[in-house]
């Protein structure tokens, strides 16, 4: 690791300790080998740095708006922590390369299935862009639900360190392997790997997935 890079992730693990009350007691049940697919739920772009830091020394790469690489300095802590930069309207084939190419290297690969922030905190609906990498590559995968980000700007006026719980679920894996699926299944799976993230949050956090039944038929969590 660079003298730089170690700045930065000094000086980023002083931010969360001073900043914010990081409850990172399960992420002990993150593989600590292989490929995984981390599947969070996304209120802040916190998110993705403060898995990157506490996970270490496992490398993770998360995927991150193509929008942060137009200022300098953000640009400079994306190529820090090895970020991939995908366009939210059209995940081009360049960064789906990168993407294979991390799981390909035995790394975790974060992705956030829903695209963009949540306001509230609640779960919005998963592309399904996510669910074709997750075919493609097939490795298993993890949900991770991160709470309490979204709390931010109001405790920091008044403060306040900010109060954050880390929720990590089994890791699943898809039941059916290889061939091609269409738009509908990718869908359905985006939907699917979604649940996974939901039961671990409280029915009010559920937003999109709230009320609606919790089944599994396209993956299944690995013994």
């Amino acid at each position: 690791m660079k003298l730089s890079e170690r700045i930065v992730n000094g000086l980023l693990r002083a931010f969360f300790r001073i900043c914010f009350k990081i409850d990172r007691s399960e992420l002990k049940n993150v593989p600590m080998e292989g490929p995984l697919l981390m599947m969070v739920n996304h209120t802040s772009n916190l998110e993705g740095p403060m898995l990157y830091e506490f996970l270490q020394p496992r490398k993770l790469h998360a995927m991150a708006k193509q929008e942060l690489w137009e200022n300098t300095f953000m640009a400079y802590l994306m190529e820090t922590w090895g970020s991939i930069p995908v366009d939210r309207e059209n995940m081009g084939r360049a960064t789906m390369d990168a993407c294979f190419k991390v799981l390909d290297q035995n790394h975790i690969l974060a992705i956030a299935p829903e695209g963009t922030r949540s306001k509230d905190g609640t779960l919005q609906q998963g592309k399904g862009g996510v669910a074709f990498i997750a075919h493609k590559k097939n490795v298993p995968m993890i949900p991770v639900a991160v709470m309490g980000f979204e709390k931010t700007k109001a405790n920091m006026k008044r403060l306040r360190r900010t109060a954050i719980s880390i929720k990590v679920g089994k890791p699943f894996e898809i039941i059916q392997k290889g061939g091609r699926i269409d738009a509908e299944t990718r869908q359905k799976l985006a939907d699917e790997i979604m649940l996974h993230l939901a039961v671990l949050m409280s029915e009010e956090k559920r937003g999109y997935y709230r009320g609606k039944p919790i089944e599994f038929t396209l993956t299944q969590n690995i013994t």
